[in-house]
């Protein structure tokens, strides 16, 4: 069974007043409603994870700093090697 285009069926409920907006976007946007909350919670995950990378580049970041180790061979960088 391939996971990808199977769907599962939820139940959501929404305050009326974003209920009324969905219903002029997906008139605007000739789309589904589901189409567009498949849409935004695709964006939600993305930002997601995107947020998840900057806090473990800023932990490398940190680590990469204080860590002299990682930096030991950054004394060759301004070396001339002609």
């Amino acid at each position: 069974m391939n996971l990808q285009n199977s769907y599962d069926r939820i139940t959501v409920s929404l305050p009326h007043s974003m209920n009324l907006a969905l219903d002029n976007l997906k008139g605007e946007l000739h789309s589904t409603k589901s189409d567009i909350i498949k849409q935004a919670i695709e964006y939600f995950i993305q930002l997601q994870e995107e947020k998840k990378l900057q806090k473990a580049v800023k932990i490398m970041a940190k680590e990469y700093e204080n860590n002299e180790e990682l930096t030991y061979l950054t004394v060759l960088d301004a070396e001339d090697f002609q």
